[in-house]
């Protein structure tokens, strides 16, 4: 699989499960939605193109793993000001961080099964 490809398929992925989360937390205005969705179109790429660098760069699985919890956790970071801010939820950061161990999750379960 080319790279384009790869990153279609993880942010086509992260929405699915991020707006999955996002509705069953109450988040049904089509407006919040959408900041849901661009959220992720900001961050999942820049995420999977810095995790994707790493495999390259550490030397062990234990620092591989130590840098996508600190990428993730910049990414929860951004999306739940993002979604702060432009009042998508109540949760703000609720919403941030269930949406991204949600994702992250399903993430690790595909890329096992893969």
């Amino acid at each position: 699989m080319t790279i384009i490809p790869i990153f279609a398929f993880c942010l086509i992925l992260t929405i699915t499960v991020e707006l999955i989360v996002a509705k069953s937390l109450g988040v049904k205005d089509n407006q919040a939605l959408l900041i849901v969705v661009a959220a992720q179109a900001l961050t999942n790429p820049i995420a999977v193109f810095i995790t994707s660098a790493l495999v390259d760069v550490v030397a062990n699985d234990v620092q591989y793993w130590a840098c996508v919890i600190v990428v993730e956790l910049v990414v929860i970071a951004v999306e739940g000001l993002i979604y702060k801010v432009k009042r998508v939820s109540n949760t703000p950061w609720t919403l941030s961080i269930l949406s991204n161990l949600a994702s992250v999750s399903v993430g690790i379960l595909v890329q096992t099964l893969i």
